[in-house]
């Protein structure tokens, strides 16, 4: 089993502040209260959970063993029980489960983390594997802040900046991001999280995450889309249906 990167990491997630509220506009694209959704990178299970509540049946795969244990921790609290969701370790590139589903998605940019287009690859064909002739599915990415020659020049430092710092319990947790490599073709981002955990200023832990990121401009992932055989039915920029390319996010929904 390849190493699960995220294993320290895992319980500092659910702490980030400044994951935008996407939970709405996924109960919103449900086809009905009886659709069946498959979630590709459910993580601690911060999207699953709602949305099993207001579907019929969920079911989540992510690599890491770290954060679905804590995801199982959540669905045993919430009362969710095994015919309204279940999770399960696995690759989203991958994956052959012997159902079909009405709704697949992969929240908070999880398919940034595919560096090669032969993951890519096998993420759409198990996307088509898996989706019912009326289904659809939804992933998102980040719209880059700046012209791709720009980011290039400007994007690479050795300098930490904070993304985000919150009190708890009497401890204060800070995380940072360095980003020290790119690759340009396909530009792919490789920025570092750094998680502190301080008690006034004794730091009490460190654990650090590399994560690929992938990027991808506006034109560029509608044709990625396209060209992997499917019909896009709907756009956005942001949660709040911002136009698409002029949001934070792109956002796309499309169909076989």
């Amino acid at each position: 089993m390849p190493i699960d990167l995220r294993a320290e990491a895992a319980r500092y997630y659910d702490l980030n502040p400044n994951v935008f509220d996407d939970i709405p506009f996924y109960i919103d694209r449900l086809p009905s209260p009886e659709a069946r959704v498959l979630e590709l990178g459910c993580g601690t299970g911060r999207v699953s959970i709602p949305l099993a509540q207001a579907c019929a049946y969920l079911h989540g795969l992510d690599l890491s063993e770290a954060m679905l244990d804590l995801c199982r921790e959540k669905i045993a609290k919430a009362g969710l029980g095994p015919e309204r969701i279940a999770v399960e370790h696995g690759d989203i590139t991958d994956y052959k489960l012997g159902m079909r589903f009405d709704l697949i998605i992969a929240p908070f940019r999880v398919i940034q983390n595919l560096e090669t287009d032969a993951q890519l690859a096998g993420l759409f064909r198990c996307i088509q594997e898996h989706l019912t002739p009326t289904g659809r599915c939804i992933l998102n990415v980040f719209l880059p802040n700046r012209p791709r020659e720009e980011l290039l020049k400007v994007w690479g430092t050795d300098e930490e900046n904070l993304a985000w710092e919150i009190e708890q319990e009497g401890e204060r947790m800070t995380c940072h991001d360095v980003r020290r490599r790119l690759v340009e073709d396909p530009l792919v981002l490789y920025p570092e999280l750094i998680y502190r955990r301080w008690r006034g200023d004794n730091l009490l832990e460190e654990v650090a995450l590399p994560i690929p990121m992938r990027c991808f401009y506006p034109d560029e992932f509608l044709d990625l889309i396209r060209s992997a055989g499917f019909t896009i039915t709907g756009s956005w920029g942001g949660y709040a249906g911002e136009p698409y390319g002029r949001g934070k996010e792109l956002i796309v929904e499309f169909e076989q």
